[in-house]
């Protein structure tokens, strides 16, 4: 079985935000930051993945049918 690659990725979030998510690790519900970040993007693409793909599509059909003007 081979290892998940994985990469590093640095954003900034507001200090709020920051602090709600200190608060879910120091009460237990998670081990770390990484670990909510994690879930929160796992979460966010499996929610609008269709979405996004319609868009895309949308997006495609529109330059297929009057090109990039």
């Amino acid at each position: 079985m081979q290892a998940a690659t994985t990469v590093t990725v640095q954003t900034r979030v507001p200090a709020k935000l920051h602090q709600e998510i200190e608060q879910l690790v120091n009460i237990g519900w998670y081990n770390d930051t990484n670990e909510v970040l994690l879930e929160a993007l796992r979460r966010f693409l499996s929610t609008h993945r269709a979405d996004v793909m319609e868009r895309h599509l949308r997006e495609d059909i529109q330059w297929g049918l009057y090109g990039s003007e």
